[in-house]
């Protein structure tokens, strides 16, 4: 690494009030979401296949794009902050996401060993929620790597989180040799596992519901007639196979 001067963190005339320490809150308020289990929307449709197309979305957006930014480094200071809101939403969306599909087995009576259904989709659902697991933990790394990396690189360019004790925890990881390298490496690694576990959950979660009703039987959703998912999701309305 070279040993050129670095600027120290002016004073930001906001105090705490400066867009690393929003972030932050916004990362830590997400948690807040994991409790909430929303089962339907939109007239009794179900809400996990509504939720999901969010992180599936945003997560390549954050990944790849901090993926760009790792091999260009210069463009965490202009850049760093807007992907940072993307990769916290993304969270939060998983949070909501996992939340609305443990509620969507609930309802369809999935809890324990799924015994009401066929045990080919029974198992992918499992594993899917699995997957899901993985993702999460993953996420959370990816998110505060990723913040952690956009702080170090703008308080070198002289700006401040807004919190003295903050700026010099960060100043002192700075003067480690290669620590710059090694958050990237992290972040790197973090972001291609996302990338991953947000392709491999979703896969398992569309061969659960396709499978079933591919083979004429196992995972359905609706209760006759045509009428499909809002058959079942209506309010109070009853669970089991076809």
């Amino acid at each position: 690494m070279s040993s050129e001067a670095v600027p120290l963190p002016h004073q930001d005339p906001r105090g705490w009030a400066t867009p690393e320490v929003a972030l932050a809150v916004l990362a830590l308020l997400t948690f807040l979401l994991i409790p909430v289990h929303i089962n339907t929307i939109y007239s009794g449709l179900p809400a996990h296949p509504l939720f999901l197309h969010v992180p599936v979305i945003l997560i390549p957006v954050a990944t790849i794009g901090a993926l760009v930014l790792i091999v260009r480094p210069r463009w965490f200071d202009p850049h760093g902050l807007w992907l940072g809101l993307v990769t916290v939403i993304a969270l939060g969306s998983v949070n909501l996401t996992m939340g609305a599909g443990d509620q969507l087995r609930a309802d369809l009576h999935l809890g324990g060993g799924a015994t009401g259904f066929g045990g080919g989709a029974a198992a992918l659902i499992a594993r899917h929620a699995h997957a899901a697991s993985i993702l999460r933990v993953l996420t959370i790394l990816f998110t505060a790597a990723f913040l952690v990396t956009v702080a170090m690189y703008r308080t070198r360019s002289g700006h401040s989180t807004g919190i003295g004790l903050v700026d010099r925890i960060l100043g002192g990881l700075r003067s480690l040799d290669s620590s710059m390298v090694a958050v990237r490496l992290v972040t790197a690694v973090l972001a291609l596992g996302c990338l991953y576990f947000v392709y491999h959950t979703g896969d398992l979660g569309a061969k659960a519901v396709w499978q079933g009703r591919l083979g004429g039987g196992g995972l359905r959703l609706g209760g006759g007639g045509g009428s499909g998912v809002p058959g079942l999701f209506q309010p109070g309305g009853g669970g089991g196979g076809g």
